[in-house]
């Protein structure tokens, strides 16, 4: 695999977003990664967002090791979405990745997704997850179906509308982590929305997809996934689901001025919605509020058939 040609002299093929928030446990591993990048001249812009372990003083050690590594800092805590508009401003790369600070990728991840995205002429790609957990000893796994990793293709609007619902029955899209041209986002003017805490990068790749985005999937597990209980996605909280809730209402008025993807929008909606029911309906099971629980039951009887799965497996799947 030879090396890419880069885009002006000097300049980065790709730029990494770290959003960083007390990942001292796990930081350095995921900055390494990115670092050995194989082909390609890179950029690592980690941005604290007000941690209070000792990932800050991780992230300065590695910038003065490597003059590859920026640090950047929110005002103020803001979630992962507003630390990675921080390294939007800030890259300088042609491509731009997302890298969660407890992952780690491939070496030869960002030559393959490059080269693959030019011949395909995609504005963005993504390739296959390796979901892991280091803490239990199980064996690794592919995240995508087999059906869905059997070659790769283009993934439209309605399309990833369709396998993007909550308690969908395929793994849902929104989890994979695209690379995306620079370029292109900032011609459309469109940031990641820094009123969610959880599911900002679906909402990103949504308006993507509105503004005309060719998304290519090379499913190549290339990206290593880690999946533990500290994880900020794998605890939806009410204050989360409510957050998506509103974001998903904006959506629906969005997609039907746009006049394109509303009856595809409309099956993931409903299933948005029942997703926040049963999440208030579990809040009120376990403070005992039953009376509250029965009212919204009554409400929002549609999400009345997750009660099928028991709770905890139910939370499960819905915690990703």
């Amino acid at each position: 695999m030879s090396p890419l040609p880069a885009a002006s002299a000097g300049s980065p093929d790709i730029s990494f977003l770290v959003a960083s928030y007390n990942a001292a446990a796990f930081l350095e591993q995921a900055v390494r990664s990115a670092l050995a990048q194989r082909g390609v001249r890179v950029e690592v812009l980690i941005v604290d967002d007000g941690s209070t372990d000792e990932s800050r003083r991780i992230a300065q050690d590695l910038a003065a090791e490597d003059p590859r590594v920026r640090c950047l800092r929110t005002p103020v805590n803001l979630g992962p979405a507003g630390a990675r508009n921080i390294a939007v401003d800030a890259a300088r790369g042609t491509w731009l990745a997302v890298l969660d600070s407890d992952d780690r990728i491939d070496p030869y991840r960002s030559c393959r997704l490059i080269e693959a995205a030019e011949q395909a002429k995609a504005d963005m790609i993504a390739d296959d997850l390796l979901v892991f957990d280091g803490s239990a000893g199980e064996a690794a796994r592919r995240f995508l179906d087999p059906a869905r990793a059997a070659a790769p293709g283009w993934i439209g609007l309605e399309r990833y509308f369709a396998e993007t619902r909550m308690f969908g029955r395929t793994p849902d899209l929104g989890f994979l982590k695209p690379m995306i041209r620079a370029d292109f986002l900032r011609a459309h003017g469109i940031r990641y929305d820094e009123s969610l805490r959880i599911a900002e990068d679906d909402a990103l790749i949504v308006r993507l997809l509105l503004a005309g985005a060719r998304y290519w999937l090379l499913p190549e597990p290339l990206y290593h996934y880690r999946k533990h209980a500290s994880s900020i996605s794998h605890r939806l909280s009410v204050d989360h689901v409510d957050r998506m809730m509103a974001a998903g209402e904006r959506l629906k008025e969005v997609v039907r001025a746009s006049g394109r993807g509303a009856a595809a929008l409309a099956p993931r909606h409903r299933a948005l919605r029942r997703a926040w029911a049963f999440t208030h309906l579990v809040e009120h099971l376990k403070h005992r509020r039953l009376g509250s629980a029965m009212r919204l039951a009554l409400r929002h009887p549609t999400m009345l058939p997750l009660l099928r799965m028991p709770i905890a497996g139910a939370l499960r799947k819905l915690r990703g």
